[in-house]
């Protein structure tokens, strides 16, 4: 009788236990997909303020240079895949032409400004916490790679591989970001410009060619080179927007503390 009453006392608890809710909000997700540029000249709005970005290139020691054309060369161009355009026809996309003079790991950079700014780099600030990056893009086919350059919460830098461009037509390339790269601050008050995208950086490979094609005339001179062409359309992150709540949140946020002591000082005089 002992036992049995034991065991019934212990199934109970057991159930009784099971039960409770457990609050935890360390696994607890909110994903917004946020897009960073579409390159067609819609801002991108955080915390109310719109930034509008210019993409710039640079490339490395041995990109070509002619008579006519000094490479790489971006332009916004007026093209994306169909899957975008069916759902913004007005969508754009950044066009690149680069030409190396010999193979190699060779490399674009191509980063914003602002488009108001003096024409320097400028980081694009992230939301939250960044878990994925996500751009379409084109390529010539060719055994090239690219990846994503990204800034975290204690100003490190970080390079994310997002693929090879070995393929044919557009494709979305979408990469998860680290979890060990630290995303947010947990020092408060929180500050909310440390984590940001930096730059895309596209890489030759020393065993493919470092161009398209060449032009010859005649006699076999080289009268042009023919560069391979990339194409980067719409720029998006997947974020954990997710914030927890408690007693004095409001304090955690450098906005509202900025405020608050403006407030008080104003009082005091």
């Amino acid at each position: 009788m002992k036992t049995g009453s034991s065991k019934l006392f212990c199934l109970v608890l057991f159930v009784g236990l099971s039960a409770i809710p457990v609050f935890s909000d360390s696994n607890t997700i909110a994903l917004q997909s946020i897009i960073l540029d579409s390159f067609d000249g819609t801002p991108y709005v955080v915390d109310g303020v719109e930034y509008n970005y210019t993409w710039k290139v640079s490339g490395s020691k041995f990109s070509t240079k002619t008579d006519s054309k000094t490479f790489p060369i971006i332009s916004p161009v007026a093209t994306a895949p169909q899957a975008l355009l069916r759902q913004k026809p007005e969508i754009k996309s950044i066009g690149i032409q680069g030409a190396f003079d010999r193979q190699g790991y060779n490399w674009i950079d191509i980063y914003p400004t602002l488009a108001d700014g003096d024409g320097q780099p400028a980081e694009i600030p992230l939301q939250g916490r960044t878990r994925v990056i996500d751009i379409w893009v084109w390529g010539s086919n060719l055994n090239y790679s690219i990846e994503a350059y990204i800034r975290d919460t204690n100003g490190m830098i970080h390079s994310v591989p997002m693929g090879n461009l070995k393929f044919v037509g557009w494709r979305n390339l979408r990469v998860d970001v680290p979890l060990g790269v630290p995303m947010i601050s947990t020092i408060l008050p929180r500050p909310t410009d440390k984590t940001k995208f930096i730059k895309f950086r596209l890489w030759t490979n020393p065993v493919e060619r470092s161009y398209v094609d060449v032009k010859r005339d005649i006699n076999g001179k080289i009268t042009e080179i023919v560069p391979f062409y990339v194409y980067i359309s719409q720029l998006k992150v997947l974020a954990d927007i997710y914030e927890t709540v408690y007693d004095g949140d409001e304090l955690a946020y450098p906005k509202n503390t900025e405020k608050l002591w403006t407030d008080a000082a104003g009082g005091a005089n």
